[in-house]
């Protein structure tokens, strides 16, 4: 990541309000229940949002992300609701993260260049330990021309087969691609069209 996007983003986050809200996205409001409790990795975490809600569950949970404000955000919300996340603070694109070691790794809205986030996604796979759960939203190309969020470069929106062909090491349950309504403070309001998805890592006995 350019220093230049690093500043847009804090930029973005230096409001006295959350720019995408204090509330979890619908997927992991859904899902994160009935999931057990354990180490948890946050990607592309921004101001915090998510880690919270897992952490107020019982995750121990790490956060990364590039922006200093977001860091700071979120800190202050984790405060705020009584629980303790750690918050790294790293470029997605270099990140360097244990293999086999996370119960549960979120990719939440994360867009890049084609390229960067293929690597990504394969180190994500390698990330999670055998049994361990992802769960992935992000906006797809059919979302190129809506002003209800994320990038308005098509190159940097998500197509599901690719990201199938990307989590292949995971057993897929959930991988669809649908229009939903966000409303998700200024930065996401507004219907979008959305890949929702959620993996297991296979076992030794699977």
């Amino acid at each position: 990541m350019t220093e230049e996007h690093r500043n847009d983003w804090d930029r973005r986050y230096d409001q006295e309000r959350f720019f995408y809200g204090e509330e979890p996205h619908p997927l992991l409001a859904h899902e994160l229940p009935g999931l057990p409790a354990g180490k948890a990795l946050f990607l592309a975490e921004g101001e915090g949002r998510n880690a919270v809600y897992a952490a107020g569950l019982g995750h121990a949970v790490t956060a990364w992300d590039s922006s200093a404000v977001g860091r700071r955000k979120a800190l202050e919300l984790a405060a705020r609701c009584g629980v303790e996340i750690d918050y790294i603070l790293g470029d997605l694109i270099e990140g360097d993260w244990d293999k086999d070691s996370w119960d549960l790794i979120v990719m939440g809205y994360a867009h890049m260049g084609p390229q960067d986030m293929a690597d990504v996604h394969r180190r994500v796979v390698a990330a999670l330990r055998p049994g361990g759960h992802l769960l992935h939203v992000s906006f797809s190309k059919a979302q190129f021309g809506r002003n209800s969020g994320g990038p308005p470069r098509l190159e940097w929106l998500h197509d599901l087969d690719e990201l199938k062909r990307q989590y292949a090491g995971l057993d897929l349950l959930r991988a669809e691609e649908k229009e939903i309504e966000l409303d998700e403070g200024k930065g996401h309001r507004g219907p979008a069209m959305v890949i929702e998805m959620v993996g297991a890592k296979p076992t030794a006995g699977d």
